[in-house]
């Protein structure tokens, strides 16, 4: 007798990392479930276009206001109703995913504790994960989902997993060739904005990094989004030895170019799990942010972040805080050592 295949639906209305993260979940569902489908928010619909096991992407019209936002809804939701789902997986803790796994009535649906939601929330779902720590690693605490529901046994949660097709690696080989860097040289690829800035190191901070990787020879390339420009274009005037910047690249394009590299260096953001999923070894700058739940997953791996054994004044980091005291600036980032990181990469890189 044939075994039925099974659908799930996961949902996660969050951020880009946090859908790279939602990758290892994906990978930890039991084969029978053969189609997996997302809900996720606009800016990560080309994550999940890279997961080779995901079927359908459904996108939160977060974009659209009154009638076209209630019109995209129904329109959604009328696109859901028609799958009959087996599993419905909610692993962010917004209202929707209480809604539908109500409206649904999948055989099994499970959700996370938390205390910011009460008992009509909680009585949504069949299966209920622990309420989040800040101990252990995202993709374990995502993978407690299937773990809750008795579909995910082993102890430790599986990579991430996006694919690079062939054509973007063309593409991408290209542009580098366009851009005169050698294949015979390393390839470091540096993300240093972020939309959070205190999250961010200091503009000559970046720069003497870079200056120092190109005396040995480095190629530099520094990524980022549209909106990453202004900050990629100071690095840009600071350093001596002047690195390549990237402009308009996609999403698709920026997983091509990490997976062609030799290494990432970042701070804190998306890019630390962008470049564990492709299985490019990375090095990632934490400030106020614990490493402990965000950090990078598996692979080849190094983080950096100052604490009490290098000065008394570090001894409260992570602290979670946007910046000492509410100012924006994190000072365990301004007083980085650029030598300190540079140190990592060029062990990582097995340069002299």
């Amino acid at each position: 007798m044939v075994a039925k295949y099974k659908k799930a639906l996961f949902l996660k209305t969050k951020n880009i990392g946090d859908s790279i993260i939602l990758t290892a979940s994906i990978a930890g569902l039991p084969k029978q479930y053969r189609y997996v489908d997302v809900i996720c928010f606009p800016e990560s619909k080309a994550i999940f276009q890279m997961n080779q096991r995901v079927r359908h992407i459904f996108v939160i019209p977060r974009d659209k206001k009154g009638i076209k936002k209630i019109a995209a809804y129904i329109k959604l939701f009328k696109q859901l109703f028609k799958e009959r789902y087996d599993l419905l997986a909610h692993f962010s803790i917004d209202w929707r995913g209480a809604v539908l796994s109500r409206l649904f009535r999948a055989d099994i649906s499970v959700s996370r504790k938390t205390p910011r939601r009460g008992l009509f929330w909680h009585r949504s779902f069949n299966f209920l994960a622990p309420v989040l720590d800040h101990i252990r690693p995202m993709a374990e605490q995502d993978v407690d989902l299937l773990r809750a529901a008795n579909l995910y046994k082993k102890s430790a949660a599986p990579a991430y997993e996006l694919h690079i097709l062939n054509k973007q690696k063309n593409k991408l080989e290209t542009w580098l060739h366009n851009h005169h860097i050698q294949s015979k040289n390393k390839l470091v690829v540096i993300h240093a904005a972020s939309r959070w800035k205190f999250k961010e190191m200091p503009t000559p901070t970046w720069a003497k990094i870079i200056d120092i990787l190109k005396s040995h020879k480095i190629d530099v390339v520094v990524s980022g989004s549209d909106d990453d420009e202004k900050t990629n274009q100071l690095i840009y005037n600071h350093s001596q030895l002047k690195p390549v910047l990237t402009q308009n690249f996609t999403l698709q394009d920026t997983a091509t170019l990490y997976a062609l590299a030799d290494l990432v260096l970042t701070i804190d953001s998306m890019s630390t799990h962008l470049a564990s999923a492709v299985k490019t070894p990375v090095i990632s700058i934490f400030g106020p942010t614990n490493e402990k739940n965000w950090g990078p997953w598996k692979g080849k791996y190094q983080v950096i972040g100052l604490s009490q054994d290098d000065a008394e004044m570090f001894k409260c980091r992570p602290c979670g805080r946007d910046g000492c005291e509410g100012s924006k600036i994190s000072q365990c980032l301004v007083q980085m050592d650029s030598e300190k990181v540079v140190e990592q990469a060029l062990r990582i890189l097995q340069v002299d």
